[in-house]
């Protein structure tokens, strides 16, 4: 496909996307109707989409945009790109641009890519500046890092493996187990190295979390979901753990995970975890808005709401009373979210302070998007005897 081509289909799939469909189901329907295009179309058509979604409000398509047409041309323009390169009417581009496809630009506030009441709460709790560097980062593209199995192998093993097929990657600051991909990051899950168990996929900063929870005895991760933070509390200390979550469907990775890297975790399904059960280290992925990692979910950057948010925090509170009933006498309780909002963050730390006084705050730390992380908290507890 020519660049033009991938951005008329780049149209097509925004068209759908305003439609109401789900980005990533526009973009299978897509490529399911369109059998012709490449791995490389195929990835650069999914750029174009998710970098227009980041950048949905500078693009002039916030709250809503004239046109799929208009929104494809904005995102280009918002992102240094001459849209008369794409737009030529030849060779299955779109047609060429007209008068009517001149926009106004965008205003500073715009260009921050964000809602305008989470413009407001974030100015309030980082200033101003910190929020316009905030911003300017959600509106790219996530690094993609690789955790090192060190249970398996060695950063430097892994990084001249993943060489002889062309990844290259570098260490990344966050923690000793962090590779980010330079190059080339789809062929990662592709090598035998990754089936051997040498790496998994995850973020830097969710590695620093893991790096710095405090393991003893039995270990709960209790709102499990994928794995990531039990396989890498696993991996990090040869322990046993043990994973519940709500949703049992969404832990069915976590054991062929396990087995491909070595790992001693005993999944637990919802209605199995005895109410008296108790554990040295109860973990908590909280769910939460996920505004430190919009850069991988855009669309929720836009969806998210004042009242969504109050439902998360209501939902965290019941989760977090439910947790520490499973924290043994001087058992260590760790809350972690992927938000930067201090409603999650550190109004939930005194909200443990305030109505749980046998848990002593041990420490806390706020991990803010950047060009090598998305933005993370962790708090922890220790519960008195």
């Amino acid at each position: 496909m020519t660049p033009g081509a991938r951005v008329a289909a780049h149209i097509d799939i925004l068209e759908a996307i305003l439609s109401g469909v789900p980005a990533e189901k526009a973009l299978t329907n897509w490529a399911r109707g369109n059998r012709f295009a490449g791995s490389k179309d195929r990835a650069a058509v999914r750029d174009l989409a998710f970098q227009a979604l980041r950048c949905r409000r500078s693009a002039g398509a916030w709250p809503e945009p004239q046109s799929a047409r208009a929104w494809a041309i904005g995102a280009l323009r918002a992102n240094g790109s001459d849209p008369n390169e794409f737009f030529t009417g030849i060779a299955h581009a779109p047609a060429a641009l007209q008068a009517e496809d001149v926009a106004s630009l965008p205003t500073d506030r715009d260009r921050l890519d964000l809602q305008d009441w989470v413009i407001d709460r974030l100015t309030k709790e980082y200033g101003a500046a910190k929020t316009a560097e905030i911003g300017a980062v959600l509106r790219h593209r996530a690094p993609i890092t690789l955790r090192v199995n060190v249970q398996k192998t060695t950063r430097a093993q892994l990084q001249a493996e993943l060489a002889k097929a062309e990844i290259e990657t570098s260490p990344n600051p966050a923690s000793d187990t962090a590779l980010t991909i330079l190059s080339n990051p789809r062929r990662a899950v592709l090598q035998s190295c990754f089936q051997q168990g040498w790496f998994e996929l995850q973020d830097a900063a969710s590695q620093a979390v893991a790096d710095a929870i405090v393991l003893n005895g039995r270990i709960l991760d209790y709102c499990a979901g994928g794995g990531g933070k039990s396989l890498a509390l696993a991996a990090r200390s040869g322990l046993k753990i043990f994973a519940h979550d709500i949703s049992a469907a969404r832990m069915s990775e976590i054991a062929p995970r396990a087995s491909r890297g070595g790992h001693d975790i005993e999944v637990i399904s919802p209605q199995d975890l005895a109410p008296a059960a108790k554990f040295d280290t109860v973990v908590c992925d909280l769910p939460c808005s996920g505004s430190g990692a919009w850069r991988r979910s855009p669309e929720s950057k836009w969806s998210l709401t004042p009242k969504d948010l109050e439902c998360y925090i209501r939902l965290q509170r019941d989760i977090i009373a439910k947790a520490i009933t499973h924290l043994a006498p001087n058992g260590y309780l760790a809350l972690i979210t992927c938000s930067i909002f201090a409603a999650e963050n550190h109004e939930q730390r005194q909200f443990v302070s305030d109505n749980f006084p046998d848990l002593t705050f041990c420490s806390t730390t706020q991990y803010l998007p950047s060009a090598t992380q998305d933005g993370l908290y962790l708090v922890a507890f220790k519960k008195d005897i």
